[in-house]
């Protein structure tokens, strides 16, 4: 799968970044949602994995922006919290609970297949 990984965090996006790459996948990384979307304006991703809790536009604004461009966008919401926020368009979002491992990547990227 193509994936976008959008994570603040260095550490948290360098390792999640390996293990999705472990896996198989093409993982393209950003470190905020301003950055994401020049990636998504040229390059076509199956699965956005983004954290909630961004700097500046938080995931949840930025996961209905991307699918604006890109509508068959499937989304994974990386975060702390029990719960995701609704896009409120077409397929719901998956969520990723942190911390996680590549058992856990895996399975969300799974849950997003239709």
């Amino acid at each position: 799968m193509n994936i976008l990984l959008v994570e603040d965090d260095e550490l948290i996006r360098f390792t999640s970044a390996e293990l999705m790459r472990e896996e198989g996948h093409r993982v393209l990384e950003a470190a905020s949602a301003e950055s994401a979307m020049d990636i998504l304006r040229g390059s076509p991703i199956d699965v956005l994995v983004t954290d909630v809790g961004l700097p500046g536009m938080s995931g949840d604004v930025f996961a209905a922006e991307a699918r604006a461009l890109q509508p068959a966008l499937r989304i994974v919401f990386a975060t702390g919290l029990d719960h995701i926020p609704n896009t409120g368009q077409g397929d719901g979002p998956v969520l990723l609970r942190k911390p996680y491992d590549s058992a856990a990547i895996e399975a969300a990227l799974k849950a997003t297949r239709p």
